[in-house]
């Protein structure tokens, strides 16, 4: 059985793959950010800065049994690198970058306890390749890459698996101010690669990094 925690599923990327791993026969822990629809066992509520929702998903991996991490919460801001204010730059760099490593670092100890888990990084595109307005955005995603891949050397010889994402701009909420935004990667074909990992079956072969670009068509 998958017994998956997912982080950012009040919309967009993560709620999509909350529910397709539930239509795959998961068990699902879905995060919240602000307060959960329903309150159950299997929904976690509040900020990743918070100490309190650190502690909160920390117990669930544990009443869960939890074996597989995805890493989906973060925020994202649009502006010119003169345009953000000190707090702005803080709290980007807090939920994208701080907050993750903590997040992971619980993760990763668990699965330390358990001899294994699967840990699946939801990067962007803006890790690898930045564009205009994503100055201080593409930094924490270059932080979260660079994380990982000293993880991932540091996983060599255990069960731990771990695998970054690195998505283009999506059609979500996230991205509803661009122009082009009904040009965006459709999310769901996100969300499938994603799950399609999860529930393989593969056990001496794992995609380490998948970059999925958007298809222009002619």
């Amino acid at each position: 059985m998958k017994n998956v925690l997912i982080t950012g599923c009040s919309r967009g990327l993560g709620s999509i793959v909350a529910s397709d791993l539930q239509m795959r026969d998961c068990n699902v822990v879905s995060h919240f950010r602000s307060q959960c629809l329903v309150k159950n066992s299997k929904h976690v509520c509040g900020d990743i800065n918070d100490n309190a929702t650190l502690d909160a998903i920390n117990e669930a991996l544990r009443t869960h049994d939890i074996n597989v991490f995805v890493n989906n919460a973060a925020v994202h801001q649009r502006k010119s690198f003169l345009q953000h204010t000190d707090d702005d730059i803080t709290a980007i760099i807090a939920t994208n970058l701080i907050s993750q490593i903590k997040l992971v670092q619980r993760v990763y100890g668990w699965f330390v306890e358990r001899n294994g888990g699967l840990i699946i990084n939801v990067n962007s595109i803006a890790g690898i390749q930045p564009a205009p307005g994503e100055v201080v955005y593409a930094a924490t995603k270059h932080g979260l890459k660079g994380f990982s891949q000293s993880l991932q050397v540091e996983s060599l010889g255990t069960n731990i698996r771990i695998t970054d994402i690195f998505p283009g701009a999506m059609k979500t909420d996230m991205t509803r101010e661009r122009s082009n935004h009904d040009q965006l990667i459709d999310p769901t074909e996100v969300a499938k690669r994603i799950c399609d990992i999860i529930v393989s079956e593969n056990r001496t072969s794992l995609e380490t990094e998948i970059v999925i670009r958007k298809f222009i068509q002619q």
